[in-house]
């Protein structure tokens, strides 16, 4: 009897020392994946030096890269505005800078990584008064309104979608678009109105009183701008033209007819024209005009620094 409790006595330091082992066992393991995980998961931010600076354009801020690693704009979100995906498609290196129009009073600069890591990379403050006005409609509205793209579209508050149909699209009395514009068979028509995307008609693109932060295409028509401001390209198949003090910061070009800047407009870039005519009427072009000597037809305007009289446009096929 006294033999049988000595050895159940010396059985339990034994257990108790093969648990202990299978404990640490389990921790080691334990241990190991997390740290393992925690180390698949340090996937370093850029280092990247980031500024926000205004820009000409109405609520156009320009994100400015000043030095250090490039970034991939798949791996980038601009939380607070208008289209947080701005840099999808592109790499932004030092010297590089790209518009933003934000809609809140905060710029964030967040960046993701391969392993599910997110860096804020940097905030930025906005003035208040140079945000996007707050959505009111979405992309709801916008395949109700147009029938899935299929009927006019009339827009006359803020419209935070690409509004696309085959049809007429009517942006009216303050009516606004965050987001490409884009009518397949018709016309764009807008007066006091902004635009903050590209906007694309088959036809007439008409705008009076009115902003455009991206660039302008009719693909067999015109454009007509009047007391407007477009931040990128104006592109037509027949003719583009700029009046009443209307600044074009890209180029203007017509594949088949004229290219007409007057009374007071400011073309920043060329003024292009393959075959028909370049007429400059009380205007400014910083760039150079490409058209055939004998189609130009300057008055009162600068080309480049120089007077109509003392400049010699470009050959059409130099462009």
């Amino acid at each position: 009897m006294n033999r049988g409790q000595t050895d159940e006595r010396g059985l339990s330091p034994v257990i108790g020392v093969v648990l202990l082992v299978g404990i640490v066992v389990a921790l080691v393991a334990v241990s190991a994946v997390l740290f393992l995980g925690l180390t698949e998961e340090r996937d370093p931010a850029p280092e990247v030096s980031l500024s926000l600076e205004t820009d000409d354009g109405p609520a156009q801020y320009a994100l400015r890269h000043g030095t250090g690693d490039a970034l991939d704009g798949e791996k980038v979100e601009l939380r607070g505005a208008a289209d947080p995906t701005t840099l999808k498609g592109r790499e932004l290196t030092a010297g590089e800078t790209e518009s933003v129009y934000p809609v809140e009073e905060s710029i964030e600069v967040v960046w993701f990584g391969d392993n599910g890591a997110s860096y804020v990379l940097k905030e930025f403050e906005v003035n208040p008064d140079d945000t996007v006005p707050g959505p009111e409609k979405g992309c709801e509205w916008v395949d109700d309104e147009s029938d899935c793209g299929t009927e006019s579209v009339k827009v006359e508050t803020v419209v935070n979608c690409d509004v696309e149909t085959v049809e007429t699209i009517q942006v009216q009395d303050g009516g606004v678009v965050i987001g490409a514009t884009v009518s397949g068979g018709k016309d764009v028509d807008a007066d006091n109105a902004e635009f903050y995307g590209d906007v694309d008609a088959e036809k007439v693109f008409n705008l009076q009183d009115g902003n455009v932060t991206g660039s302008v295409e009719s693909e067999t028509a015109d454009v007509k701008l009047g007391d407007a401001f477009v931040d990128g390209d104006v592109t037509a198949e027949k003719v583009v033209e700029l009046q009443s003090d209307t600044t074009v910061e890209g180029d203007a070009v017509s594949e088949t007819k004229d290219v007409k800047v007057q009374d007071g407009s400011t073309l920043q870039g060329d003024a292009v024209s393959e075959s028909g005519q370049v007429k400059l009427e009380d205007a400014t072009v910083d760039g150079h005009v490409y058209v055939d000597d004998s189609d130009f037809d300057c008055t009162n305007s600068t080309i480049n620094g120089q007077d109509c009289d003392d400049y010699t446009p470009k050959d059409p096929d130099d462009y």
